[in-house]
């Protein structure tokens, strides 16, 4: 695999900050009173994660590049034709 450009690093980077903030948000709410964390917990963290890790997904994919064309998946080389 090739590694990641710079498109694809930036999501990662940005994907890995929302899930911190999703993270602070959900135990945040969650210590409100009369509040119980785990069900405040459940109900906005496992969404949101969903959400992002999904949409940071598409973008890493949809920002990859295609691999470099090998020899072999290129088809014969000119010289294979002249050869005679």
């Amino acid at each position: 695999m090739i590694g990641m450009n710079l498109k694809q690093k930036l999501v990662v980077v940005t994907m890995d900050l929302l899930l911190l903030l999703e993270l602070g948000y959900s135990v945040y709410r969650g210590q409100q009173p009369g509040a119980d964390l785990t069900m405040v917990f459940l109900q906005y963290f496992v969404p949101s994660v969903i959400v992002t890790v999904m949409v940071a997904r598409y973008f890493i994919r949809r920002w990859q590049e295609d691999p470099p064309a090998t020899a072999a998946a290129a088809g014969p080389s000119q010289s294979c034709l002249t050869r005679g």
